[in-house]
């Protein structure tokens, strides 16, 4: 079996990449902390120059994310890259600490409906594993295809670990859910933590979170560890969805503004023929923003949610005078 060194360039940071293992995995696992997010060519987080060195593409990045003119500069997306040879990559690393990725038995100790479509399950370890707020668990679900991923929506530190899950009509976990299959005291395994989503280094700027449905989950995540911190910096959350039963953890969200007073949170809902009774905002995310957030100069961005959610938010963001190092982004796709 081949066996390639992978190098970061500058640096003396390498490690060994087994044949049919990707750039990224190769990376992941021998502790060489490459940013990235989704794994699957959708997020363009891992794009990397190779220096030196020639790779096996596979088909099925996002064009929009990654496409000839990204090969014609000689950048590849390491989730979607196999050496065929040594590698000398030129590419951003993590400040942010990694913590190992393994396997990790937990069982299901509630299983609880938001709405028709929005589940809250909440699992148990033996002991506290390992990850920070912001990164996600692939679920190993009995009877499913593919692994699943999910981010957690609580901090680190305790035994319990809480996931939201949207469910899709057709979608084999939507049905595993929607069933009644996943119960209370169901032994379940985790693998992970992955992802590089997680608070940025300036600790006392403002904050605008920005989420899309199920995006919420790792931003409570951040927001938990922000509490826990004692920092009491200006902190505003939007949450948008299509109805207003996609609105969920409302009562938390207001507990944390009660609580804290730097905290501020804003929902809307886009569809107003769906949801009757809404007194709510109305409209899409960005349309309330630029009612409620007069300039983001000096603020820092987490956002969450579907691609087109994040393009449009950054972009208003970017009007509205953030520095683009300060967005940091967790694009989430449609797990179904």
């Amino acid at each position: 079996m081949s066996r390639y060194q992978i190098k970061v360039s500058e640096t003396d940071i390498s490690t060994i990449a087994a044949e049919g293992v990707s750039v990224l995995d190769a990376c992941l696992e021998g502790g060489v902390a490459l940013e990235y997010n989704c794994r699957s060519g959708e997020c363009g987080e891992c794009i990397a120059t190779l220096v030196s060195g020639t790779v096996k593409e596979l088909p099925g990045a996002d064009p929009a994310i990654f496409n000839d003119g990204h090969r014609a500069e000689g950048k590849i997306l390491a989730c979607m890259c196999y050496p065929q040879s040594d590698l000398v990559l030129s590419t951003r690393l993590s400040a942010r600490p990694q913590a190992a990725i393994g396997h990790h038995h937990v069982h299901v100790t509630q299983v609880i409906p938001h709405g028709p479509s929005i589940y809250e399950v909440r699992m148990l370890s033996d002991q506290p594993i390992d990850y920070e707020a912001g990164q996600y668990f692939e679920w190993v679900v009995p009877g499913v295809s593919s692994n699943r991923s999910y981010s957690v929506a609580n901090r680190p530190g305790s035994c319990e670990l809480i996931f939201h899950v949207k469910a899709y009509e057709h979608g084999e976990v939507s049905q595993y859910l929607k069933q009644g299959r996943l119960r209370e005291g169901d032994m379940f395994e985790l693998v992970g933590p992955y992802g590089t989503f997680g608070l940025g280094s300036q600790a006392e700027a403002p904050a605008v979170m920005v989420a899309g449905g199920t995006g919420l989950a790792p931003l409570c995540a951040l927001l938990e560890e922000e509490f826990a911190s004692g920092r009491k910096r200006q902190i505003r959350l939007f949450f948008g969805a299509r109805a207003s039963c996609e609105l969920y953890w409302l009562d938390r969200l207001q507990q944390w503004a009660q609580k804290h007073p730097q905290f501020q949170y804003f929902p809307v809902i886009a569809d107003p023929d769906s949801s009757p009774d809404w007194q709510g905002e109305l409209g899409l995310v960005t349309d309330l923003m630029q009612r409620k957030l007069t300039d983001a100069m000096g603020y820092e961005a987490y956002l969450c949610g579907p691609p087109a959610m994040i393009d449009a938010v950054e972009d208003l963001l970017i009007c509205k005078g953030i520095d683009e190092s300060d967005l940091h982004a967790d694009r989430f796709l449609a797990v179904v």
